[in-house]
């Protein structure tokens, strides 16, 4: 079995750092870096909390378990959780998007190129 360290890490610091700047920019219309405003009333970490609890809670059943069942169920939870990160994206800074959905995209890449052994 691989070790989900180096990968759980790095989706762990993806969400931070969407996090962090969501909750520094704020999400007010009057705000000239994201005039969406709003950000689900001020709740958008509930868009991905769930998501994020499933993929730790699969993440430790494969560590348990580590067999084929466990591991698809370990990269649909963790891509689900990068697919509730996107639902966040109109809370980012427009001066940070890019840099947000390219990490994303590299860790959906990462986690399709993860094997099950």
């Amino acid at each position: 079995m691989k070790s989900l360290k180096p990968m759980k890490t790095r989706l762990y610091l993806i969400g931070c750092g969407a996090a962090m700047i969501a909750l520094t920019s704020g999400c007010s219309k009057d705000n000239p870096l994201n005039p969406n405003g709003n950000c689900f009333d001020g709740n958008w970490a509930e868009q991905y909390t769930d998501e994020l609890q499933a993929w730790s809670n699969a993440a430790t059943i494969y560590n348990e378990e580590p067999n084929q069942a466990n591991c698809n169920e370990y990269k649909k939870a963790a891509k689900g959780y990068l697919d509730a990160l996107e639902s966040i994206y109109k809370c980012v800074p427009t001066t940070s998007r890019a840099e947000i959905k390219q990490s994303i995209n590299e860790a959906k890449a990462e986690v399709d190129s993860e094997g099950c052994d």
